[in-house]
């Protein structure tokens, strides 16, 4: 499994709505991707993050998102459409005991 990490700076009075539309734009349109596994979102009220840990089961199969949903996705966020601050990609290892 691989996880994408991503970042944003978002006021606190924008949680709400960033955190629902997000959820009907972008995990909605996820969904119907192989490889998608599910999402969780984090909100930092010290720093006023809010991060977003989507699980794949394989990075080509998230990598094979085609740009172009990307920014149909993207545009549909509208005026709650957030750069993002930090994107990181993380591996997920399990141990025997």
């Amino acid at each position: 499994m691989v996880i994408e990490g991503l970042k944003f700076q978002v006021p606190p009075e924008k949680w709400e709505a960033f955190i629902r539309r997000d959820e009907e734009v972008w995990t909605a349109g996820l969904r119907s991707f192989p490889g998608f596994l599910g999402k969780e979102i984090w909100v930092d009220p010290v720093q006023n993050e809010v991060v977003i840990v989507i699980r794949w089961q394989t990075k080509e199969l998230w990598k094979s998102v085609p740009q172009s949903v990307i920014d149909e996705l993207d545009a549909k966020m509208g005026d709650l459409q957030m750069p993002i601050a930090e994107s990181r990609e993380y591996q997920v290892r399990k141990f025997l005991h």
